[in-house]
C-alpha cells in the first residue's frame, strides 16, 4: 500500500533537502525574512499558507498619520495603522517622515523586520544606531535627506555625519541639514572622514546646510575640483567668522574668474557673500545645466 499524499510530500521533501523534517520546520519558522522569502522560491515546503510579513513600497507621514503604498502606483496611498497592526512591516522602497514627533520613526521602527528602502528621509527626528543600521541595512540607499534630525548611539553620544555616510557606499543624492547637535562635533577630521566615504562614481549631488567654521572648506574644494560632475550645494552657518567669509569669496572669485574654462555645478551661499557674485554662480549654475559649459 503506498504511504498517504502528506507523508509522501515529506519523504519528498527530506530527500530533496537532505535533512530531517524536525530541522526543517526548525529552519521555516527561525529563519529571517529574507531567506524565509529565498527558500519559499526554492521549494514549497517553506511557503507559508499567508505570507507572515505586511510588505508596503512606500510610507510617509503625513497630516499626523501613516500612509502606504503597496502596488506599482504612487500615489495610492492607504491609511496605516500601527496599534493595529497584525503582521511585522516590509519596507521596500522609501520612507518619508517629516514631523517635530521625534521619536515617530523609532516607533515605526519598533513594527518593522526589513528595510529594502532606497529614498530615506529624515525630518526632525531622533533615532539610534541600531535603527539607523536597520533602515539602511540593504545597502540600497540612493537618496537620502536628513532635516534637522541626528543618529545617538546607547549612550547618547551624537553619531557624526561621516560615520553615517560610511555605511552608504551607493547613495547618488545627499541632502543634510545640519542640526545644532550634529554640527557642534563637526571637526576638520570629521571634514576629511566624510570625503573618504564619498563615492565619487557613483555620488551625483552633495547638499549640505547649516555648515559650521569647523568644516575644513579647502580640503573640500579639493573634493569638488577632483570631481566637477558632482553637484554640490554649501550653505554655511550664519555665524561663521570675517575670516572664514573671506575664504569662501575668494573662493567663488576665482570660480567666477575660471568659468569661461572651467566650471562645475556649485551652490554656495554665505554671510557677507557679495550680490554679485551671489547673481554670478546662479547665471553660471543655470547655463552649466543648459549644457553650454558642461566638460
Amino acid at each position: 500500500m503506498s504511504p498517504p499524499a502528506a507523508k509522501r510530500r515529506r519523504i519528498s521533501y527530506q530527500q530533496l533537502l537532505g535533512l530531517p523534517e524536525p530541522i526543517l520546520y526548525y529552519i521555516k519558522k527561525k529563519a529571517n525574512p529574507k531567506l524565509q522569502l529565498k527558500l519559499m522560491q526554492t521549494t514549497k515546503y517553506f511557503c507559508f499558507k499567508e505570507f507572515p510579513y505586511m510588505v508596503v513600497k512606500e510610507l510617509k507621514y503625513d497630516h499626523n498619520k501613516w500612509l502606504y503604498c503597496k502596488g506599482k502606483y504612487s500615489w495610492n496611498y492607504t491609511r496605516l495603522d500601527l496599534e493595529t497592526l497584525s503582521k511585522p512591516l516590509w519596507i521596500t522602497k522609501g520612507l518619508n517622515c517629516y514631523t517635530e514627533d521625534e521619536g515617530l520613526v523609532s516607533r515605526l521602527l519598533s513594527k518593522a523586520v526589513v528595510c529594502d528602502v532606497k529614498n530615506l528621509r529624515l525630518e526632525d527626528q531622533i533615532i539610534t544606531w541600531n535603527e539607523l543600521k536597520l533602515l539602511i541595512s540593504s545597502g540600497n540607499i540612493e537618496n537620502l535627506t536628513f532635516c534637522y534630525s541626528h543618529v545617538e548611539y546607547e549612550n547618547n553620544k551624537i553619531v557624526g555625519i561621516d560615520e553615517i555616510l560610511q555605511l552608504l557606499p551607493n547613495v547618488k543624492q545627499i541632502r543634510w541639514l545640519l542640526d545644532p547637535e550634529t554640527a557642534s562635533i563637526f571637526t576638520s577630521e570629521t571634514t576629511q572622514k566624510l570625503i573618504n566615504s564619498l563615492n565619487p562614481l557613483t555620488l551625483q549631488s552633495f547638499c549640505i546646510m547649516n555648515i559650521p567654521e569647523s568644516f575644513d572648506f579647502n580640503y573640500f574644494a579639493e573634493f569638488m575640483n577632483a570631481n566637477p560632475l558632482i553637484d554640490c550645494y554649501l550653505d554655511f552657518d550664519v555665524l561663521i567668522s570675517n575670516e572664514y567669509s573671506a575664504i569662501l569669496q575668494t573662493y567663488v572669485n576665482n570660480v567666477i574668474e575660471t568659468a569661461s574654462t572651467k566650471y562645475y555645478p556649485l551652490h554656495i551661499r554665505f554671510p557677507r557673500q557679495t550680490e554679485t557674485s551671489i547673481k554670478c554662480l546662479q547665471n553660471l549654475y543655470k547655463l552649466y545645466n543648459q549644457g553650454d559649459m558642461k566638460h
